[in-house]
């Protein structure tokens, strides 16, 4: 049996994404989502436009024939929109833009995707597989207009993200404090959505996460990483995320396992992921005890001895630092 040809869906707007490929997938338009089940896949695409210039859309589908979304470069910038593209299924997806491809999930180094509107990217999509993808939309109005109500002193390093001659795209990690935020987006887009305000906020937080991160590594201080310590660095995060039921190593344990000064680990790290050693230690395992209390298989005691606090109170003081709340209402709700 020869290799199934891909259906090709072309775009260029992702605010006008919907309609675009609602042809392609011979699909039935509802009210705020579209859905198909034909020779081409099943699944359901949800929307919700949230204020101007920022919306929201989720897929999830399967897909008996490979499918490559094919995002084409617009012809007028200022109204275009930037893409934040993250996928939360278990099978990754081959991104691909300008000569750069990589696996984009949550379980890879790539977990997110941010993209200029002048610059082509295409997904693709095996078939045979379950996709779970949460895909945010911002005009580049949207943008311009964040940048103008930052503080003065970063109004140049943040210009680079709009910059017409140098269009950038930018691929993040999927951390657990992100994650949490795209699975509480998640959670709430639904057939029977009735918590818009939650989507809200969790959005705007999470597209200004974004951009702060990218103007972190545009920083005049950053410095280029040697590929070797980059591998070294991810080795060491995962080793924390694994970990969270183990004491935190001490920074000078691990600076000397990855044959860097305790100096110059901090400084990478840092740069390389966005918070310091031990706050990223500390939120794998918070956001972990969220999963497990929401979960609610193990109780309050339960959880906080698994994450090794010999004293809850120590516990329920950490946890409430994080998220305003107590790991006992968590888990009772």
């Amino acid at each position: 049996m020869g290799t199934q040809e891909p259906l090709i869906i072309h775009y260029t707007n992702p605010g006008t994404w919907l309609p675009e490929v609602t042809a392609s997938l011979k699909a039935t338009v509802n009210k705020n989502s579209l859905s198909f089940d034909n020779e081409i896949g099943k699944g359901t695409i949800y929307k919700v436009d949230i204020d101007w210039g920022l919306g929201v859309r989720k897929m999830k589908a399967f897909f008996h024939q490979p499918v490559i979304f094919e995002r084409d470069p617009v012809p007028d910038f200022d109204k275009g929109h930037y893409i934040l593209l993250s996928n939360l299924g278990e099978q990754s997806i081959e991104t691909t833009t300008t000569d750069q491809q990589f696996e984009l999930g949550y379980t890879s180094e790539e977990g997110i995707y941010f993209s200029s509107p002048l610059l082509s990217s295409s997904f693709f999509i095996e078939p045979g597989k379950n996709y779970h993808v949460i895909y945010i939309i911002i005009s580049h109005d949207r943008v311009k207009n964040f940048i103008a109500r930052q503080p003065e002193r970063q109004h140049d390093l943040l210009q680079s993200i709009i910059d017409k001659d140098k269009p950038i795209y930018h691929v993040e990690y999927l951390d657990a404090s992100l994650l949490q935020m795209l699975k509480d987006i998640d959670e709430e887009m639904n057939d029977d959505r009735l918590n818009n305000l939650l989507i809200h906020s969790r959005t705007l937080e999470f597209c200004y996460q974004i951009l702060s991160r990218i103007e972190q590594r545009n920083a005049s201080d950053v410095v280029k990483i040697h590929p070797d310590d980059v591998v070294k660095l991810k080795e060491v995060r995962k080793q924390l995320s694994e970990g969270y039921k183990l004491a935190c190593p001490p920074i000078e344990e691990m600076a000397k396992r990855t044959g860097m000064s305790p100096t110059k680990f901090k400084k990478l790290f840092r740069q390389m992921f966005g918070q310091s050693y031990y706050q990223y230690y500390k939120n794998v395992r918070m956001y972990k005890a969220k999963e497990l209390l929401e979960k609610r298989k193990m109780n309050v005691s339960e959880v906080g001895y698994l994450l090794g606090y010999n004293n809850l109170s120590k516990f329920s003081r950490a946890f409430k630092s994080k998220f305003k709340t107590t790991p006992g209402k968590i888990n009772s709700n």
